[in-house]
């Protein structure tokens, strides 16, 4: 973290200019913000702050314009030093625990539903990066039958994150059956990570590939595709529709550009 060269007067301008700009998308001029700041000096005193800040690098001057907006350096101090971070509302509070609350240990619906809910709530573009799969362990696997020929396979994964895939098979496995399954399964592929059982899985099974129920053979043939998660280290967002009102957005030319 860099140290901070300013004074409080200087924080105080370089934290309206960035409010300002963020608020119309425009350069910020001194008159501007004796108007709108609360600070109280003249537009000349803040034109000569808004001068001292452009020459530390926390402003800039477009050439067209009197005004000021803020550079990279400016957003990043006043991200992480001068922004006030306020405590979510008990209605934001309650429609994250909502709509999350359903779907504990279901990675893919919480990683979905949480950027559709951060959008919403922050009215931006909501961003998340999903975490990679391809290291993390099983902690064990357990198959629930779902109907006569659909089975739902879970893979508990440490740091309580699960991920389910469901499955059809040819006939109906008695329980007991499929409960005996699921002890060698986890016997053999528990404590080890996903690329690994994806690389080494049918070496692991092959004495069990004709077992009656066809469920061992089954899982040896979509071994590629049930424990491949490659594809959900990837970025999800959505919102994209709340930046269109946004100032920047407001020129449709910009928008183009």
């Amino acid at each position: 973290m860099e140290n901070i060269d300013l004074n409080n007067r200087e924080k105080e301008i370089l934290e309206a200019v960035v409010r300002q700009f963020v608020l119309t998308g425009n350069p910020v001029g001194s008159r501007t913000l004796s108007k709108t700041s609360g600070a109280k000096l003249s537009p000349a005193s803040i034109r000569n702050v808004m001068a001292d800040l452009e020459e530390k690098g926390y402003l800039n001057h477009p050439h067209t314009s009197a005004g000021r907006i803020p550079t990279t350096r400016g957003y990043r101090l006043y991200v992480d030093k001068l922004i006030e971070i306020a405590d979510l509302s008990e209605m934001e509070q309650e429609i994250i625990a909502e709509n999350l609350q359903t779907y504990e240990g279901d990675i893919d619906k919480i990683m979905e539903t949480a950027v559709r809910v951060l959008a919403q709530i922050s009215n931006q573009l909501g961003v998340i990066l999903t975490p990679r799969f391809e290291e993390a362990v099983l902690r064990k696997l357990e198959i629930l039958e779902i109907s006569s020929n659909r089975v739902l396979l879970v893979l508990n994964l440490k740091n309580a994150i699960a991920k389910t895939i469901m499955l059809e098979v040819e006939h109906q496995i008695p329980p007991e059956r499929l409960n005996r399954l699921t002890q060698l399964l986890n016997e053999r592929l528990s404590g080890l990570t996903l690329s690994q059982i994806r690389a080494t899985f049918r070496e692991r099974l092959v004495d069990m590939a004709a077992e009656q129920t066809g469920l061992i053979r089954l899982f040896i043939e979509s071994a590629d595709k049930l424990f491949d998660h490659q594809r959900f280290a990837d970025v999800k967002y959505t919102g994209t529709t709340n930046m269109l009102a946004k100032p920047e957005f407001a020129d449709i030319e910009k928008f183009s550009a």
